[in-house]
Order: C-alpha cells, then sequence, then structure tokens
C-alpha cells in the first residue's frame, strides 16, 4: 500500500470535501441535530432536498468524522459536525457557506490568475470579490457573518499579548461593524476610539457601539480610504485589510492611513505574516485564496517594504500565538 500516493489522492479530491460540507451547512443538518440523533428522512424533509441523496451526503462525511450514523437510516452530531451549529460560540458553518459559494466559483479559475495576473474573482464575475458581494445583500451579510466567526477569537489575542494602554485614540481604518473597536474600549476605559469604513458599513456600526454605550467614545468616520482617510490617532490600525489588495493599493491604504497617524504615534498592520521555511501553515494556504481574490499575505520584508513606501519604518513585529500578528511601523 502506498501511503503518499493515498495522501496525494485525498488532496487531490480536497473540493469533493469542502463543496460537501457546505451543502450540510446549506442543509442546516448540524442544526438540526442539537437536540440529538435523527433519522435523515426527517433531516431532509425540513431542509427540502432528496433524502437519499441527503444519506449518501452524509455518509461520506462521516468516513472523515464528521458526523456519525448511529443505526441504519439515523445521524447524529460528532464533536467535529458540532462546529456547523450556527448556535455553537465557535462556529464555522457561515464561513463553510462562504468557501463553498463565491470563492467556490472564483477558484476554478486560478490557473488563470497564474497565466495572466488577473484575479480569479475578476475573470469569473467581472468585478473584484467586494464588489461582488455587495451588489447582493444575502452574500455581503454571509461575508460578515463568516468573518465574524473565524476573526473573532482574535481580539483577546491581541489584548493579551499588545499594550494598548499607551494610546490616546486608537483610529480602526477599515473597522467594519465596530465589534473589534468595541473590545478594546473596553478594556482600556481611558481610550478613546475612530471608526473609519464606507458610508453602508458605517451606518450598520452606529447602533452597535451606540447600545454598548460607547458612542460618546468613537468617532465615526465615512468614505473609502483609497481617496483619504480622515480623522488624528496616535494608533491607527488596519485588521485584515491589506491583505484583500494588491502592492499598488495596499501601499495606498497605507499612504492614506499614513497622514491620519499622529507624530511619534505607531500604525498597527493586524494579520498574519508568512514565516520562511517549509513548515505548515494556514497563511501559505490563505494566500493562494488570496491570490484569487486579487490580495496576499506578505512575509515580513514585504511588510518592510510597504511601510518604508508610505514614510513609515517597520518598528516591530507582534507575532501571537494564534492566527494573526501585528506588524507595528512608526514615523
Amino acid at each position: 500500500m502506498d501511503e503518499l500516493r493515498d495522501e496525494m489522492m485525498q488532496t487531490a479530491v480536497g473540493y469533493w470535501l469542502s463543496k460537501a460540507l457546505y451543502c450540510a451547512a446549506r442543509a442546516n443538518v448540524a442544526d438540526g441535530l442539537r437536540d440529538g440523533p435523527k433519522p435523515v428522512r426527517e433531516l431532509a424533509a425540513s431542509a427540502g432536498v432528496d433524502p437519499e441523496n441527503l444519506r449518501r451526503l452524509l455518509r461520506a462525511l462521516a468516513s472523515v468524522g464528521i458526523f456519525v450514523e448511529t443505526e441504519p437510516g439515523v445521524v447524529a452530531l460528532t464533536p467535529k459536525a458540532q462546529y456547523l451549529r450556527a448556535d455553537h460560540p465557535a462556529s464555522m458553518k457561515h464561513f463553510a457557506l462562504m468557501v463553498g459559494d463565491t470563492l467556490f466559483e472564483a477558484w476554478a479559475d486560478l490557473f488563470h490568475t497564474l497565466e495572466s495576473g488577473q484575479s480569479a474573482v475578476e475573470k469569473r464575475f467581472g468585478r473584484d470579490f467586494f464588489a461582488e458581494i455587495a451588489k447582493d445583500v444575502q452574500k455581503s451579510q454571509l461575508f460578515d457573518r463568516a468573518m465574524q466567526e473565524i476573526h473573532g477569537s482574535e481580539t483577546d489575542l491581541m489584548l493579551q499579548h499588545f499594550d494598548f494602554s499607551r494610546f490616546r485614540t486608537v483610529l480602526d481604518v477599515g473597522g467594519g461593524n465596530g465589534s473589534t473597536l468595541q473590545r478594546l474600549l473596553d478594556a482600556h476605559p481611558k481610550l478613546r476610539g475612530q471608526l473609519f469604513d464606507l458610508p453602508q458599513v458605517v451606518d450598520g456600526a452606529r447602533s452597535l457601539l451606540a447600545e454598548s454605550g460607547l458612542g460618546e467614545r468613537v468617532e465615526l468616520l465615512a468614505g473609502d480610504f483609497f481617496q483619504d482617510v480622515p480623522g488624528k490617532a496616535d494608533c491607527v490600525m488596519m485588521r485584515h485589510v491589506l491583505h484583500d489588495w494588491d502592492d499598488e493599493k495596499a501601499a495606498a491604504i497605507l499612504r492614506h492611513s499614513r497622514a491620519a497617524l499622529e507624530d511619534g504615534g505607531s500604525l498597527l498592520i493586524v494579520e498574519k505574516m508568512i514565516a520562511p521555511g517549509n513548515d505548515p501553515s494556514f497563511a501559505k494556504l490563505l494566500d493562494l485564496n488570496m491570490m484569487a481574490i486579487g490580495g496576499k499575505e506578505r512575509d515580513e520584508s514585504q511588510y518592510r517594504d510597504l511601510l518604508e513606501g508610505a514614510g513609515l519604518r517597520l518598528h516591530a513585529v507582534h507575532v501571537l500565538p494564534g492566527p494573526t500578528d501585528i506588524v507595528e511601523g512608526r514615523a
């Protein structure tokens, strides 16, 4: 038996498993099994799918530890399958749905990106990824929930391993719904915040920050970071922003963000830095996804070049024990 060949076979058909996971999430199978085992026919009826084909799908997923058949025609959750429940505290349901939808379609054109340099998303849809999902409210909401699922735990790591108490004001560039800024301000009562994003995004953040009682400590700023970044702060932070864009666009974002940074302040890039060598790294796989979208993950030298182009120097790389790091630039 050639075990290496078998491993290569599993890798070659990896998208089969990814799409199967997407189908199970879309059929709400894990949610339907929250209270215990159920017959497949009941799950199929609830989801409006064919019971025989659902049985085949779940049989395949059970073979890799996702779901289990407890008796003929009856399935239950496994520890892995729990993460497909929408109410699980570490849910990956919406991430699985996002990966199996728009991104899945784009990856079909990944070789085009190798040949031409054009992103697979632009080849497939004729527009960039964010413009593509912005035209569909459901896709936009799915993206937001998926990002919360995979990045939500990072804020705790940031607070544990980086001292924000030395700052007076944090400007969160591309701050989304304001949840990261909310956590920072909760942890540091003397800190003030500024949140900058597109007008429609800022409107959504307004209610969250108001409900949290932080409205008076946060200034909301709307605009386009390719044109200008308003505000003034001694800490400018961008979390999972630069990796969405190529070097030219990332450089523009940094230049405009640099203009909002007070003298002596710090600009924080919160992303997972690619480490040298051949060790396994999710960041290296994520980089392929960003290549399909039109962005990139970066190593230390690439961050240094970007920062220098914006009139900043790489002051420190704070390596965190998890899915993100903090690259700190200073003037």
